[in-house]
């Protein structure tokens, strides 16, 4: 676990997988329902411009990092293989269903190696922001909805969070878990930790020690209450507020004196 992360500054590193707004076409062939049903589950399931809370100073550089196509050709926050949870309910990387379970896709070996191309091209850009900086802050920026989370992942009683911090127990130190809950917490906003989604994205190459990069991670999943309005359209202003607060939390964690 990371105690010191604060003693040296950190690159801030925004990464926002579920944006995307590309649909090449060599993976749109396997759509196999009417376009107009695939745009709309698109829509339900995207991370509704979630970038825009990211601060202006952090959107120059390699500082942020938005994956451009949909998720639901290529998902880019998934393992490959029987690892991952979301195979069980054909959400993998490669989808072949949508939240509700409706098959959206032909899944085939072939789709699964042209979505794989799309897929590792991103893990190395990630991997080689991490050989350009030896330590690095890396934000998980995502958005949810209570209409597509899996029923398993609800518990009785529990309410959803304006916001759910994730974490890893070896890439999240302790300290910046409560640096970005209390920022939110005093700002009025409702969190819970790893509920309803738990973890966050950590690079390939720092996962697997291949890099020597210093990294601390964790995920900001904002309900989309807490920035859109009934119809699901961002509000400028209540972006702008989510913005402040992150520049807030990274504030937080400069070390004194720099």
């Amino acid at each position: 676990m990371k105690n010191d992360f604060k003693i040296l500054p950190r690159y801030p590193v925004f990464h926002v997988p579920h944006n995307g707004w590309n649909f090449p076409e060599e993976l749109m062939k396997s759509v196999c329902i009417p376009r107009e049903l695939f745009l709309k589950y698109h829509e339900e399931m995207r991370d509704t411009d979630i970038d825009r809370v990211i601060p202006d100073a952090c959107r120059r550089g390699n500082m942020t990092h938005i994956f451009s196509i949909s998720r639901l050709l290529c998902d880019v926050e998934r393992f490959i293989g029987p690892e991952e949870v979301m195979e069980q309910y054909g959400m993998g990387f490669c989808y072949e269903k949508a939240y509700d379970g409706t098959i959206i896709k032909h899944v085939s070996r072939e789709l699964k190696e042209k979505t794989l191309s799309y897929y590792s091209e991103h893990h190395e850009r990630m991997d080689q922001v991490c050989s350009r900086h030896p330590r690095i802050l890396l934000f998980d920026l995502h958005s949810y909805s209570d209409k597509i989370i899996p029923a398993n992942f609800l518990q009785e009683g529990r309410p959803t969070p304006d916001l759910c911090i994730g974490t890893d127990d070896h890439f999240t130190p302790p300290e910046l878990t409560e640096i970005v809950r209390k920022r939110f917490a005093e700002a009025g906003f409702t969190t819970d930790l790893n509920y309803p989604y738990s973890g966050c994205y950590i690079p390939n190459s720092v996962l697997s020690g291949k890099s020597e990069t210093d990294l601390v991670a964790i995920m900001l999943e904002f309900h989309k209450r807490t920035y859109c309005d009934q119809k699901g359209q961002p509000i400028p202003e209540r972006l702008k507020s989510l913005e402040m607060i992150i520049l807030q939390t990274i504030d937080d964690c400069v070390p004194a004196g720099n």
